[in-house]
């Protein structure tokens, strides 16, 4: 009984999770019509590494475990974050809501893509069809009157911060347990605070500051916290958080909808099923492929 309720109290933090998360990506996008990609990506690295230390001093009672293990792993992964940030921005100032949450479902895909180039790991039989059918998913997802590529760039992007978000988790995976994962969230955006904060015109953002500005990085803290705390639940397992991360785009769908009144064309929709399939072969075969002893 006990058992029961205890992993519909997670299912149910899974879900606000991804409503938290495509809550922040509506407001990164209403934001960019006010405020710059380098203005909301500074407050976001800003905000987001405050309140990770007062989560930390409040848990904790100290900083201590924020503490620099690895400069090394820790600057890349910084990095990582850098362009993954930035791309991920510069993606969505050129696309809906819904196109956005769409392509995000790729990550799957492009995460198991890297694994087999750069760690060499061995895919299963469905890798090849699964990023044949994202490939075209993502194609039929861009304009369908193709005028240069001037068109396409904001999707390049978003590929090209899938890619970057990809790399970080690899470098996180294989990190292991050398760094906790307190100082690892908290140093993961130092390299967004600083290059960003070095392009920022702090007079004129000050004088334009206003508590909104402050909602996509609360939004980005608090899906963190409801997903990371899921996947560290030992009654839960990754296939089944990733198996509901396609209600993001129900979310997406819906706010689109509502804020701006975007419909996706029914050939966005052949895109976004073919998306979704093909991230379903990597998740599930990955998950009922057989284990070597």
């Amino acid at each position: 009984m006990f058992t029961i309720s205890s992993q519909k109290l997670i299912t149910g933090r899974i879900l606000l999770g991804y409503l938290l998360l495509a809550s922040n990506i509506t407001a990164e996008k209403w934001l960019l019509e006010s405020y710059s990609l380098l203005e909301i990506n500074f407050v976001t690295a800003a905000l987001f590494m405050n309140l990770t230390a007062l989560q930390e001093l409040l848990t904790h009672g100290s900083l201590e475990r924020l503490k620099p293990v690895s400069w090394k792993i820790l600057l890349i992964v910084s990095l990582l974050t850098l362009g993954a940030w930035h791309c991920f921005l510069t993606a969505l100032s050129g696309l809906s809501v819904f196109e956005f949450g769409a392509m995000s479902l790729l990550s799957p895909v492009v995460m198991a893509t890297l694994a087999m180039l750069l760690l060499r790991e061995k895919p299963s039989h469905m890798i090849w069809p699964a990023i044949t059918l994202g490939m075209v998913g993502g194609w039929l997802m861009m304009p369908a009157e193709w005028q240069g590529l001037s068109t396409g760039h904001h999707h390049a992007f978003m590929v090209g911060a899938l890619l970057f978000a990809s790399m970080r988790w690899i470098t996180v995976k294989y990190s292991g347990e050398s760094i906790p994962t307190s100082s690892l969230i908290f140093w993961e955006p130092l390299l967004v605070l600083l290059v960003m904060g070095a392009f920022v015109d702090f007079k004129a953002l000050w004088e334009r500051l206003s508590p909104v500005l402050f909602s996509s990085a609360i939004l980005l803290f608090l899906s963190r916290q409801c997903l990371v705390r899921s996947y560290q639940a030992p009654v839960t397992s990754a296939t089944s958080i990733s198996a509901l991360v396609y209600t993001k785009l129900g979310w997406t769908l819906l706010f689109g909808y509502w804020i701006w009144g975007s419909l996706p064309s029914p050939l966005e929709w052949f895109g976004v099923l073919l998306i979704i399939f093909s991230s379903w072969l990597v998740i599930y075969q990955g998950a009922t492929s057989p284990k070597e002893d």
